[in-house]
């Protein structure tokens, strides 16, 4: 089948005889043209009823129908391809979007895997190490402190004194070990 020209067969049914196209069945098979009425005579076949029926059926009136019909579905698929379009574009953009997301938070994840890894390593080597504690300081004189108490010096611009029991229990509670023990 060759292709359809669209325009010209607009034009041709907006140049042909307007109104009601009709069929009568006589003797004979007619169609009408509705304004002046002239029958045009059909070629008699063995479909000639039939033929006779789609002839009145497809008149200008139906045929301008057919194609404003196939305009606006033509429109509509235009608007359709054009929102596909721009849905395309937005999934292009958003898939940027994603992909410098996930870029993103795969660099703080390995910033935040290298914290939690140092962190770690400073943990155990906090609680790896040892102190070695004095058993006492030599008194010199004008010092207040018997030299029979077990004291130890915090050692601080006016160094307060602690009971060296008291520094012991407070290093065990930090789970920090005292050599020797």
């Amino acid at each position: 089948m060759s292709k359809i020209d669209y325009q010209a067969l607009r034009e041709a049914a907006e140049k042909a005889t307007k109104g009601k196209w009709a069929v009568e069945f006589d003797d004979e098979i007619y169609s009408t043209d509705g304004i002046n009425h002239e029958q045009i005579a059909m070629v008699f076949s063995e479909n000639e009823s039939r033929d006779a029926e789609f002839i009145a059926a497809a008149n200008p009136a139906t045929v301008l129908a057919l194609l404003d019909e196939r305009e606006r579905n033509q429109q509509y698929i235009k608007r359709r391809d054009q929102e596909n379009e721009d849905i395309a574009l937005t999934v292009g953009k958003l898939r940027v979007e994603l992909e410098a997301a996930k870029s993103k938070l795969n660099e703080q994840r390995e910033y935040y895997e290298g914290v939690i890894s140092d962190g770690c390593k400073r943990i155990a080597e906090l609680e790896a190490r040892e102190v070695q504690l004095p058993t006492r300081y030599d008194l010199r004189y004008g010092h207040p402190i018997n030299a029979d108490e077990r004291q130890v010096m915090i050692p601080k611009e006016n160094g307060s004194w602690l009971y060296l029991i008291d520094l012991e229990h407070a290093l065990r509670v930090a789970d920090i070990r005292i050599k020797g023990e």
